[in-house]
């Protein structure tokens, strides 16, 4: 997996603290790409993952290691340091 296209994102956080630090698109193999993926950091500093927005619901569905690995390559890709990759 690799993280491609990260591009930061510059917002206040949402009424509920929420702020999102990045989009992303999601090499997960080198013939499959989820793209649009969101990096989102939460009021109490965990980091979230979210796949592309839709009207028709979930979109991505990772396991919690996999996902783990998801934010810190995404994280890494916005040059911040290894942080704590739990995710809702």
């Amino acid at each position: 997996m690799n993280i491609r296209k990260m591009r930061a994102i510059r917002q206040d956080p949402s009424p509920r603290g929420f702020r999102t630090l990045g989009k992303f698109n999601l090499e997960v193999t080198p013939d499959v790409t989820v793209y649009n993926c969101s990096l989102v950091r939460a009021p109490d500093g965990r980091h979230m993952l979210y796949g592309p927005a839709s009207t028709a619901g979930e979109t991505l569905s990772v396991s919690p290691a996999a996902r783990a690995g998801i934010v810190e390559m995404a994280l890494a890709a916005l040059g911040n340091e290894k942080h704590d990759a739990a995710a809702a």
